[in-house]
């Protein structure tokens, strides 16, 4: 039996006037009593501001009908550079004027971003609290990622991408400009990079996992020429924002391959592909070819001064390297044990090359494998724990899992939601974050150099969306990279609604609403689960006890926000509905009604970090959550065994289960082999129950000889690999599980 609740909820905000309005939150900031207010015309004192920055304010300022004349006496505003430390802290001191000291350019330039954050507008009369700022950084480097292969973008909208980066004082940016898709930067020493490797005939519409999948038969791409890159690598740096290039090697090069199929192990000609995933042609490891990639990357020096390079090194398939008779010969040459090493030597060369030209390499933190590069730094997106690896071997770490920092995640639940890659990164979680693990001893903590975001645009085909998915994450996550005392969510949250969503309208930037619509929270209470509907002003609790889901009526209702009107309506003999009289959105949850609704479960396999949302609540929490494959109701393991242990307490009979799993082979999401069902009295001795093959996606009954016991434990066997042919081929595949019930008499 199930029913269903539909609410509707209109959020809004209400904060308290003495919150310092500055994202990220500066170090300290004490408000004082009054503002100080001026009219359209603010006089300014840059005699020590660095080139280009009295422009800079003076254009922000004219987006609020405000206009900067420049004095030399006292002004309304006055930057003062102070002789000492070489650091980028700053004060800002704001009373009859505004006072700003700071050290350095960088310094000079994150005080007027805070300053510009300080002002406000009432009709003709703007004013700004009388205040005192310090501030500084707690991370040197604080990044944002953005592909421009799956989905090019222009030289404008790059620009408008780094203003955005600016303003939330982001320092570096991460430009993935190669990859399987496309080739997006002129090499002029290899012409048919662009002519041939920067377009594709089609693309694939949909989500990569969609069967059968189509196709839009149009001729995309596009790249940047050496011109535009030097141009957009100066108006970064006129922001304080490095670039920093990613040539993607040795994995992730069909593009280049399509132009130059004499770097592949092959050398079969090959078109751009317009469809998503990992490919298993990928650059021979022959000496023909590292000669190509140091001519590359020698005019990718020219372009780039930055002290990193990116050369990627993930996902890098080694079955071409294993039939290739050029790979197996530079192995045994050069005595390497496997492919894995021979990838290791295919970096070194490029590491090797870089080293003589006074540059450092950073690569995915699978560049860790086969030994790592002596100068060599890693991203850690697989999780933490190639970050807390290299850290330990005193190489310089950039935190970027996907656990937190993948911005092409879903962030809600709702259907409004734009098409994205899969997974779940709420807003709070990504605020959350912390880039330097407990993992790391505290002597090694020094080598974590910060953090970044990643935005993969498979499925952002506009500026607008990828704005989307960036923000207000991006803010959630600037807090972690700058604050060394960051407040608590609710407090930034608070910030965020008050302040900042107007000032991205004033700034153009896109953004999500998903903060606005209530989040579904489901906690454990004694016999049931508690229901919270969170929005920004409102929490609405409802308490569910298990014998009355059964009975299909509530048992307790309490609301806790009383001018809202709020109830449980009968519609139908299953279906019930949770309504408002205030309308905003909808959102329709399936419910199951059971005897194990928020049943505790042992987890003898835990859940995989990445895809653990309310942990084994979400198994008998009786949503269940469909065919989509976004919000927080899948739990995701990748083991070789599954196994849980469910305490019934009571004399039930049992004769059968209820399990729900998810088939997605594109996202590496298989169906398990078999599931098994034992039954034990003491957790000692088990006997076996059921053991069922052919599992289908969606709920899945098995049936079972009619039992009691205290314990049953549930024993979930994935297939050993991923079969050939497919994306991730030979890995261990994802298993998705979402909600369990006992069948009972």
């Amino acid at each position: 039996m199930k029913f269903l609740f539909t609410f509707f909820v209109l959020i809004s905000a209400a904060t308290s006037s003495s919150q310092c309005p500055i994202i990220p939150t500066p170090d300290h900031f004490s408000e004082h009593t009054g503002f100080f207010t001026f009219s359209d015309t603010l006089s300014v004192k840059a005699d020590g501001l660095p080139a280009g920055a009295k422009d800079y304010l003076s254009m922000h300022l004219s987006k609020r009908a405000i206009t900067l004349v420049e004095v030399d006496g006292r002004a309304d505003i006055q930057f003062e550079a102070v002789a000492g430390k070489p650091d980028f802290s700053y004060k800002i001191h704001v009373d009859s004027n505004a006072v700003v000291s700071f050290y350095t350019p960088e310094g000079a330039f994150y005080a007027m971003n805070s300053f510009l954050q300080l002002i406000r507008n009432e009709k003709t009369i703007y004013k700004i609290p009388k205040c005192s700022i310090r501030d500084q950084p707690k991370f040197g480097w604080r990044g944002l990622h953005l592909d421009v292969s799956r989905h090019f973008f222009s030289v404008k909208e790059i620009k408008k991408f780094i203003d955005a980066m600016a303003l939330y004082k982001f320092n570096k940016f991460h430009w993935h400009l190669t990859d399987d898709q496309g080739w997006r930067i002129e090499i002029k020493k290899f012409p048919k990079l662009t002519q041939i490797g920067a377009y594709r005939d089609s693309t694939v519409i949909g989500h990569y996992s969609d069967e059968p999948r189509k196709y839009k038969a149009q001729r995309y791409g596009g790249y940047y020429t050496q011109e535009e890159v030097r141009d957009l690598v100066a108006y970064a740096k006129q922001r304080f924002i490095e670039v920093i290039p990613e040539i993607e090697m040795p994995g992730h090069s069909r593009a280049a391959l399509a132009a130059y199929p004499e770097f592949s192990c092959t050398g079969k000609k090959q078109e751009v592909p317009g469809l998503w995933g990992v490919f298993n042609d990928i650059y021979c490891s022959k000496e023909e070819t590292l000669r190509f990639m140091k001519d590359v990357l020698t005019e990718v020096l020219e372009l780039f001064p930055a002290d990193y390079i990116h050369i990627g090194g993930d996902e890098a398939p080694k079955f071409q390297w294993e039939h290739c008779s050029a790979c197996q010969n530079v192995m045994k040459i050069n005595g390497l044990a496997d492919e894995h090493e021979l990838q290791s030597y295919f970096i070194g060369e490029i590491d090797a090359f870089l080293t003589q030209r006074g540059r450092k390499i950073i690569g995915w933190d699978e560049i860790l494998e086969g030994g790592l590069s002596p100068n060599a730094a890693v991203m850690s997106w697989r999780g933490e724990k190639g970050g807390i690896e290299a850290a330990k071997q005193s190489h310089y770490v950039v935190m970027s899992p996907t656990t937190y920092c993948y911005f092409d995640y879903y962030q809600s639940s709702y259907d409004s939601e734009p098409l994205a890659i899969g997974g779940y990164l709420p807003l709070e979680k990504v605020y959350d974050y912390d880039p330097i693990p407990d993992e790391i001893p505290e002597e090694y903590k020094k080598f974590v150099l910060g953090g970044q975001a990643n935005l993969w645009t498979e499925y952002m085909s506009s500026m607008d969306h990828v704005e989307y998915m960036a923000y207000p994450r991006a803010l959630a996550l600037i807090q972690s990279l700058w604050c060394f005392n960051k407040p608590d969510y609710r407090s930034f949250l608070k910030v965020y609604l008050r302040f900042h969503e107007s000032y991205l309208k004033l700034n153009d930037i896109n953004f999500a609403r998903s903060v606005h619509y209530p989040d579904l929270k489901i906690a454990r209470v004694e016999g049931g689960i508690e229901l919270q509907f969170l929005g920004s002003n409102a929490n609405e609790i409802f308490t569910v006890k298990r014998t009355s889901m059964v009975q299909g009526i509530p048992e307790k209702v309490t609301n806790s926000n009383s001018d809202k009107h709020m109830l449980f309506s009968k519609k139908a003999h299953d279906r019930f509905e949770l309504l408002s009289d205030q309308f905003d959105d909808t959102l329709v949850y399936d419910f199951y009604t059971t005897k194990d609704l928020g049943r505790e479960i042992e987890f003898i396999t835990p859940p995989h970090p990445k895809y653990d949302h309310n942990g084994s609540l979400n198994l008998v929490d009786g949503v269940w959550s469909g065919e989509k494959f976004k919000g927080s109701e899948w739990l995701g393991f990748r083991d070789t065994i599954i196994e849980m242990i469910v305490e019934m307490n009571d004399s039930d009979f049992v004769e059968g289960l209820e399990i729900g799993f998810k088939e997605d082979n594109g996202s590496w999401i298989y169906l398990p082999h078999i599931v098994r069902v034992y039954v034990s009295d003491d957790k000692i001795q088990w006997k076996e129950i059921l053991r069922g093959f052919d599992i289908q996606s969606g709920i899945n009954k098995l049936n079972f000889k009619r039992s009691a016991a205290n314990y049953f434990k549930v024993e979930i066997k994935p297939l050993d690999a991923i079969p050939f042919g497919n994306g991730g081929a030979g890995t261990l595949p994802w298993t998705f599980i979402d909600e369990i019930q006992f069948i009972r008499n």
